[in-house]
């Protein structure tokens, strides 16, 4: 999403506009769409930037559900974000160590981090990309205690912070990036903070075992028959006595 595309969506106009189109379906004529919005005096930036909204919208009701249509999204924010099936397990990690105020570097368009607020945990997201930080502004909005800072992970002040999340972004635009040193934050990074403080990481299921540090738990989390993420927990966060275990969530939640 270009800047003048997100600063159009993000205007009273175009969050009006947005929630005003008709929901997106498989046969919508995009042509004649366009046509009655620039008809109608919208800006081809704004026209642009709802209808691709209205996209993702329509994609994300797989995810999110109804949900969906309370939030914004990218391409790639909603591909990546952990489902809400599973953010609030991650998030009620946390709240059961007794954790208060939690960063979450790498957030995406917010989805761990909007469970984490729903607790009434201090949140504070750090994302890079400054598109997907407004957006996760946008989506973490209705709690108060939550905030949004843009910049990376490395360089986020920790000071106070009880415990982190993460989540590394594993991918540089379509690749996928295959050394864990090149992902950002890189996985040394990630499991340094583990080494210091309460820290949870979201990673792929398929990694190394081995990289996996042997006082930590690791879970392997499936979602209908799919095996989704694997989160590595650290001191507290971690169950006592637990080091490799695998969580499955159906149609009727965990079991």
């Amino acid at each position: 999403m270009d800047p003048s595309e997100l600063r159009a969506l993000l205007s009273l106009e175009g969050l009006r506009l947005l929630d005003e189109l008709p929901q997106w379906q498989r046969g919508t004529d995009v042509v004649a769409t366009v046509a009655a919005l620039r008809k109608a005096g919208h800006s081809p930036a704004l026209v642009a930037a709802v209808l691709a909204q209205s996209r993702l919208r329509a994609r994300a009701r797989d995810k999110f559900g109804d949900f969906a249509d309370r939030m914004l999204f990218t391409e790639a924010g909603l591909e990546q974000a952990t489902r809400p099936s599973v953010a609030p397990l991650h998030a009620g990690r946390y709240q059961r160590a007794g954790l208060r105020w939690i960063a979450d570097l790498g957030c995406g368009i917010g989805g761990d981090a909007m469970a984490l607020a729903a607790l009434d945990l201090e949140v504070t997201a750090v994302e890079r990309d400054e598109a997907t930080a407004a957006i996760a502004a946008y989506n973490l909005a209705p709690w108060a205690q939550a905030s949004v800072e843009q910049g990376t992970a490395e360089a986020a002040d920790l000071t106070g912070v009880d415990g982190v999340y993460l989540d590394p972004a594993r991918r540089n635009g379509a690749t996928r990036l295959a050394d864990p040193a090149d992902w950002s934050p890189s996985l040394d990074f990630a499991f340094g903070l583990g080494e210091r403080m309460p820290t949870g990481i979201k990673l792929g299921p398929g990694i190394d075992r081995g990289l996996i540090p042997a006082d930590a738990e690791a879970q392997w989390v499936s979602v209908d028959r799919e095996v989704v993420e694997l989160g590595v927990w650290f001191g507290p966060l971690a169950r006592p006595g637990v080091r490799r275990a695998a969580l499955v969530i159906g149609a009727h939640g965990a079991a």
